[in-house]
Order: C-alpha cells, then sequence, then structure tokens
C-alpha cells in the first residue's frame, strides 16, 4: 500500500510540471491560435535560471519569481520581434519559424550554460524525506505538487474570473469589436505571450531539482506538453488537466513496469487514446447558433 502511494505521489509531481508547461503551450495555442514550439526553450531557461540562483547563496524563494521573470521577459521580446508579424500566418509558417528559435536557442544556452547535466542543490527547507507509510518520499516532489496546484488554480482564476480574462477571451472571439471600444488588443496578446512563457520559466525551475537541466532537456518537455495539451483536448482548461494527468501517470508507471520500453508503451497508449477521442479527453463546448 505505502510503496502505491509514493509512486502515485510520483506521478502527480511530473503531473505537476507537465500541467504547468501545457498551460504555458495551450494559453497561447488556444487564445492566439499561434503554435510556439520555441516554449521548450523557456522551460529550460527557467531551468538554469534556479539551478544558479540556488548555489549563489541569495533567498532561495526568490529562484522562482526570478525564473518567471526571465522566461517573460525573453517572451516579451520575441513577442516583439519576429512572433508578432506571424500571428496572422499559417501554422505551417509558426511551426518553422519557432522551431528555428528553439534549435537556435539551444545553442545559445550550450554555449552559456555548458553541455554537462546541472542538478541544483536544494535549499534545506526542500531537502530531505518524509514517511509514507514507512516509506520515503522526498519533501522537494511534495513541494512541486503542492506549487502545481496553487499556480493551476491562479491561472484559471485569472483567465475565467476576472476582466482581463473576459477580455482576453472577447479578443480572440471579436477582435474588431473589442479594439472599438478602445482597447488595444497588440498589448492584450503581448501580455498572453509574456504569461506563456513566464509559466514555462517557472515550471523550468520547479522542475530542476527533479529532472536536473541540460542541452536536449527542451525537446522533450516540449514533446511531453505537446501530447498533454493534444491528449487532454484544445482549448480547455480542465483538458490540460486532465491530459497531464493521463501522461503524468502513463510515464511513471510505464517506466515501472515496463522499464525497457517505457517511452514505447506511455506513446503507444497516448496514440491509442487519440484514436478513440480525436478530440481530447475534454473536447471544448461548441456554440450552436
Amino acid at each position: 500500500m505505502g510503496y502505491a502511494l509514493v509512486q502515485i505521489l510520483n506521478a502527480l509531481s511530473f503531473s505537476a510540471l507537465l500541467l504547468l508547461t501545457g498551460l504555458g503551450l495551450s494559453v497561447v495555442l488556444s487564445l492566439m491560435n499561434f503554435i510556439n514550439l520555441a516554449h521548450g526553450s523557456f522551460y529550460l531557461l527557467g531551468s538554469y535560471v534556479a539551478v544558479y540562483w540556488f548555489a549563489s547563496g541569495a533567498p532561495w524563494w526568490l529562484a522562482f519569481p526570478m525564473a518567471f521573470a526571465a522566461a517573460a521577459l525573453a517572451g516579451a521580446l520575441l513577442e516583439r520581434f519576429p512572433f508578432r508579424g506571424f500571428y496572422a500566418r499559417t501554422h505551417l509558417m509558426q511551426v518553422l519559424l519557432t522551431y528555428g528559435l528553439s534549435v537556435i536557442f539551444a545553442d545559445l544556452m550550450r554555449w552559456g550554460f555548458g553541455a554537462q547535466i546541472l542538478s541544483p542543490e536544494l535549499p534545506e527547507a526542500l531537502q530531505g524525506v518524509v514517511f509514507l507509510l514507512d516509506i520515503p518520499f522526498p519533501l522537494y516532489r511534495l513541494f512541486i505538487i503542492a506549487a502545481g496546484l496553487v499556480l493551476g488554480v491562479l491561472l484559471w482564476l485569472l483567465l475565467d474570473r476576472t476582466l482581463w480574462g473576459a477580455v482576453v477571451r472577447a479578443s480572440v472571439s471579436d477582435r474588431g469589436m473589442v479594439e472599438a471600444l478602445g482597447i488595444d488588443t497588440r498589448r492584450v496578446f503581448a501580455a498572453v505571450l509574456v504569461l506563456s512563457a513566464g509559466l514555462g520559466g517557472i515550471s523550468g525551475a520547479l522542475g530542476a531539482g527533479m529532472l536536473a537541466a541540460y542541452p536536449g532537456l527542451d525537446e522533450e518537455v516540449l514533446v511531453l506538453a505537446l501530447i498533454t495539451v493534444v491528449a487532454g483536448g484544445l482549448g480547455t482548461f480542465r483538458g490540460t488537466v486532465a491530459g497531464a494527468l493521463v501522461v503524468g501517470f502513463a510515464l511513471t508507471f510505464s517506466k515501472l513496469w515496463f522499464p525497457e520500453f517505457a517511452n514505447a508503451a506511455a506513446f503507444s497508449a497516448m496514440a491509442a487514446l487519440l484514436l478513440l477521442r480525436p478530440n481530447g479527453l475534454v473536447a471544448p463546448r461548441q456554440r450552436q447558433v
């Protein structure tokens, strides 16, 4: 019983990272209809920021807002150029642009941070284990679960329960009408992309203590985030949550039961799910007129 509980918590901690990364990707895709394959670069940047911040001796909790700020700044610069000129272009053009940028950023980070695997020195407050039915479980993973839950709820409240969130949704539905009311939709979309990049950065900072930081991690995370968003259902918050749980549990338990074929087993399950439910686990609601 205790062993099963530990594995479930392992899956939940991984799902929390997938949730934050997937939400950052889904926000831009669903609200702006923009495919950003450079999102994994924001995650890796946040991981590197956390690794060096923990080693600096500064207050450890500032690593997460700093990772958010660093990735958000990178997102703001990219939004002004070249992303803004590609919002109205086809998805193929967006894919070519953002994938090319991700390759450039990967080389820049390899040049700036090195090619070795970097693991952060966790602060004393997050070190150690807790015993669950006499089985030790890392305290840091419980912290990831709690942080993922809190940040997920805050993002849901921001997008669904605030005036700013209503403006964002309205800008997507009828941009001309919103601009007629005197609202600059370019700033609205810029804020959405900055928020998305910041979410990638903070998820990378959280994940550094579990997955470390190394070249190539950005591509791995991007693939998992894409699977999470598509499997859960494009355009829905609940879909991203469901997708994160399914992918997190599938990967965790496939590595436990089929270690030699873990990725093949997990991704085969995802493919079967998409064949059965092409619109994802939670399909977006369609308005009928």
